[in-house]
């Protein structure tokens, strides 16, 4: 048999002509991700969700046991759960039995057992198929290795049912939850791969923390005034989802290259979403029950901007601090990422008395360098609530930042707790 014939592309054609409609190559499988599968292919689990149904072992050797194939492919199983297991030994199809004892020669794959109509409820299965489309996308379009933020493609445009239109396979179904999770990891990725000097994101420990932090002031508008990509936004909408809530989420960003990549994330999302390219010093400013925002940093405002206690400042953070306690409506809150020099500089020392003595500052935490992406600054995360002053929770955090902002870390429980009165777990 020619080689072509049982290429690794050859038998992935022939999962696919079988019935498979997700085939993987070279997968990586199990939580730590140090086995790989030759082929994993998806199918109906007969209730409906897209799992991984067969695993595929090759080898080209002809003196090739099946004993080794077995060993692979008994692994991949206890990683994944596959139902049906082939090998293909040096272009012969082998099925094994559902105990994988023995390796009888067929013809070629079954069909999948329950069919391939299902829904995909694997967030990085659903990541891979998005990333899949942008790079075949780009391919087609003869643009494989330029410098641009984002392909011109329809993978973002909602269709009559949730999914992706997977390249020379057709379209998978995923659940509208999933799709909209691995939209926007996908749109980041791809975006970061080409961006490399530029920082599209937030450390995602931060923008959960951000959103942790503001939960108890999900109303019905969410605003974030320098939004970048909308990981801020991103992840308090992820909460008022687990809230039922219904709000109406926000961004302003004036970067266009970020303001579209935020715009193409946000038609996924399952609330609304409106994204605007603008300059939010310049722009009307919408009143909001929570703010959500990291300031650009490194710059200057060209023209000094009139602050609420009547100073003017030319200081980027300062003048974002002052926008955001400006448009938040009584009882709302701004939780925002800033240098830590905001609390500390001489040039700001009046307007923080103005702050700490008109509004609540409930939280300050600081954070050690690395925290922001790209710099070698220190930051914090500062929360102001539009009430009455009240005292402050103040916390440095060291090296161990990420476990200690994490679902289960102490610093960030002790600060909910302080600002909300809460010990729910966060």
């Amino acid at each position: 048999m020619p080689q072509e014939a049982w290429s690794i592309h050859a038998i992935r054609e022939r999962m696919v002509a079988a019935g498979y409609q997700v085939v993987q190559i070279n997968s990586a499988v199990g939580d730590e991700k140090t086995t790989r599968a030759d082929l994993i292919a998806w199918a109906n689990d007969g209730e409906g969700s897209l799992v991984p149904w067969a695993a595929v072992e090759i080898k080209r050797d002809p003196k090739a046991r099946q004993a080794l194939a077995l060993q692979s492919l008994i692994r991949v199983r206890d990683l994944t759960g596959t139902v049906e297991h082939y090998a293909v030994l040096d272009g012969q199809w082998f099925k094994a039995d559902r105990g994988l004892r023995i390796l009888e020669p067929i013809d070629g794959p079954t069909p999948p057992e329950h069919g391939v109509r299902a829904f995909l409820r694997d967030r990085e299965l659903a990541t891979s198929l998005v990333l899949d489309r942008l790079a075949y996308d780009e391919r087609a379009d003869g643009r494989a290795g330029g410098n641009h933020m984002l392909p011109v493609t329809d993978v973002f445009a909602n269709t009559a049912m949730p999914g992706i239109e997977v390249p020379e396979t057709g379209f998978v179904h995923v659940e509208p939850d999933v799709l909209w999770q691995s939209r926007r990891d996908a749109l980041v990725r791809w975006a970061a791969r080409v961006s490399k000097d530029s920082p599209i994101t937030s450390e995602p420990v931060i923008a959960r923390a951000v959103a942790v932090l503001g939960a108890k002031r999900l109303g019905r508008v969410v605003l974030d005034p320098f939004c970048g990509t909308g990981s801020f936004l991103w992840e308090a909408l992820d909460r008022a989802l687990l809230n039922d809530g219904h709000t109406r989420f926000i961004g302003l960003e004036l970067d266009n290259r970020l303001a579209e990549l935020a715009v193409q994330i946000g038609h996924a999302a399952l609330l609304p979403v409106h994204i605007e390219q603008c300059d939010s010093f310049d722009h009307p400013i919408p009143d909001a029950d929570l703010i959500v925002s990291a300031p650009p940093i490194g710059v200057r405002l060209p023209q000094p901007r009139t602050l609420a206690n009547g100073e003017l400042t030319n200081d980027v953070a300062t003048a974002a601090v002052d926008l955001c306690v400006q448009a938040l409506r009584r009882g709302g809150r701004a939780v925002l990422h800033l240098p830590a020099n905001f609390t500390y500089i001489t040039s700001c020392e009046s307007y923080r008395q103005f702050l700490a003595s008109n509004y609540r500052v409930a939280a300050v935490i600081g954070l050690p360098r690395g925290a922001m992406i790209s710099t070698g600054i220190r930051s914090i995360l500062l929360v102001i609530d539009n009430t009455d002053p009240g005292e402050t929770f103040v916390a440095q955090l060291g090296e161990d930042w990420i476990a200690q902002l994490g679902s289960e870390g102490a610093a960030l429980r002790a600060a909910v707790s302080h600002i909300d009165g809460s010990t729910e777990k966060v």
